[in-house]
């Protein structure tokens, strides 16, 4: 048991760190530089995409989660009532519920969104005619909000998570 809570938390705080990290750089790093400079936005989604950015983050999410929650059904002797009901179990929980949305957010709306903005970039790229053009560029611009209020989304519920985790000791 000993062994497996050490593996378990190992896993948990790197692959939190790697998640919630990631987030917050992509969110007030990266897309803020790109937005200056959109002719630069094709080269690094896909230089990313070629690295499995997009698949490794979300899987350190998931890892984060999954540990997590084994950490709390060995914590919580199986989820039981008078743990869950105590400040920590409550503060675990609503740490976990929120890591649970913000991975949620990440898959179903950040990644699908950046995504189609790939492609379109390049559709973009291939220099269409300009009625196809601006049609182009209204939807990316769409899909680049979209994607923007999701990571934003998904960076606030991993920030909670985060926060949740680092202060449940204390309930």
């Amino acid at each position: 048991m000993h062994a497996e809570l050490l593996v378990l938390r190992f896993i948990h705080i790197i692959s939190g760190i790697m998640w919630v990290g990631s987030g917050i750089f992509v969110a007030f790093f990266l897309i803020p530089a790109l937005a200056g400079n959109r002719q630069l936005m094709p080269q690094v989604m896909e230089g990313l995409q070629r690295r499995r950015v997009f698949i490794i983050i979300p899987t350190a999410g998931l890892l984060a989660i999954l540990s997590g929650t084994r950490l709390l059904w060995i914590d919580s002797a199986g989820f039981s009532d008078s743990y869950m009901q105590t400040g920590v179990g409550r503060t675990f929980s609503l740490g976990g519920t929120a890591a649970i949305i913000a991975l949620l957010i990440q898959v179903f709306v950040s990644r699908p969104a950046g995504q189609k903005l790939g492609a379109i970039a390049a559709q973009l790229a291939a220099s269409p005619p300009a009625s196809e053009r601006e049609r182009l560029n209204a939807e990316a611009d769409r899909l680049r909000r979209r994607s923007v209020m999701g990571t934003l989304g998904a960076v606030i519920f991993g920030l909670l998570a985060a926060s949740a985790m680092a202060v449940a000791r204390y309930s």
